[in-house]
């Protein structure tokens, strides 16, 4: 029988760190941020293009980040009861943290209080705000439950 995940083993300088293990979890996340990158650089170059190739290609990040998706729920299904919920505690805390970022972002825009981020985090920032939340969320849970 297989142990269970912990997150320890994706965590660095956790002293039960597996490079393995982490990249297995995380090459996804990889090409994900790869092909964000590319697709900023391939609109950069052709501004003139029509609007549905270029939402196409700014959708492209999708793919690989759906993969991801598939990837860590799967080490998560792999943990045992207490590191899932505190998993499931940490990824809510992101995703309504980022929720009300963008909300909060895009009225102080139309307000004319804030010029930063007008058209909204877009898919980066939604990116950096959920991993930065989750990170603070599992911190916190971590924290709750010792």
């Amino acid at each position: 029988m297989r142990s269970p995940n912990t997150f320890e083993s994706i965590a660095p300088c956790s002293g039960s760190y597996s490079f393995r293990r982490d990249l297995r979890l995380n090459t996804w996340l990889l090409v994900a941020t790869v092909v964000y990158l590319a697709q900023r650089y391939v609109l950069h170059l052709h501004p003139d293009w029509a609007p549905l190739p270029r939402a196409l290609i700014g959708l492209t990040p999708l793919v690989p980040a759906l993969f991801y998706l598939r990837d860590w729920v799967r080490f998560i299904r792999g943990m045992d009861e207490l590191q899932r919920r505190i998993q499931r505690e940490a990824h809510m805390f992101a995703a309504w943290g980022t929720l009300l970022l963008g909300i909060v972002l895009t009225t102080l825009h139309q307000h004319g209080l804030v010029d930063i981020l007008p058209h909204g985090l877009g898919f980066g920032g939604v990116l950096v705000s959920v991993m930065s939340l989750w990170l603070i969320g599992v911190a916190i849970a971590n924290c709750r439950y010792k």
